[in-house]
């Protein structure tokens, strides 16, 4: 998995707390072992039933602070989450709701946040393995003599108050093979 860090600041320029997002995933193996764990992760996908998802929002309701909600409210709010949470896995709608401490019963914005962060690498794990493996770069060749003199000249331009040994060894870099892979 490969992760970025995100670096919010709320409205008044002040610092929220960081995080780290999943953006992508690289995968190495045979075909075989690719497909053995695309129908894994597959299976970690699947959606609690409803019924299960009802229970933990009832569950979740009993143990938060606030005033309890009744009647149409009380229907709304269920079915209104539980349509949500059931596009998520089983495991992460659990755990958003039961696994983790709220003080007060969460905004859907508080849920969806939570779960998008657990389901998302599987996302981009999947994505990945139906994707296959990547094939590697080929090496790069060296670069020929034009090459290299159309490099010199570039170096030289771009920096005349340099030494000679700082521009000698400044067109030597560039002209590496893997230099641009760094």
């Amino acid at each position: 998995m490969k992760y970025e860090g995100r670096y919010p600041s709320g409205p008044n320029g002040e610092r929220l707390p960081s995080y780290q997002v999943a953006v992508g995933c690289e995968v190495h193996g045979d075909a075989v072992a690719v497909q053995e764990a695309l129908d894994d992760l597959r299976n970690f996908m699947t959606p609690a039933p409803i019924r299960s998802i009802e229970a933990w929002l009832a569950e979740l309701s009993v143990l938060t602070a606030g005033r309890g909600r009744e009647g149409l409210d009380a229907e709304l709010l269920v079915s209104a989450y539980t349509g949500r949470l059931s596009q998520y896995p089983a495991d992460v709608a659990r755990h958003v709701l039961l696994g983790k401490s709220w003080k007060w019963f969460p905004s859907w914005d508080e849920l969806e946040k939570l779960c998008e962060a657990m389901a998302s690498p599987r996302r981009h794990m999947i994505a990945a393995l139906e994707r296959g493996p990547v094939e590697p770069e080929k090496p790069r060749q060296e670069p020929t003599q034009e090459e290299r003199d159309r490099i010199d000249a570039l170096v030289k331009e771009m920096f005349p108050k340099a030494s000679k040994e700082w521009r000698e060894a400044a067109a030597h870099e560039a002209a590496k093979p893997d230099y641009l892979r760094r």
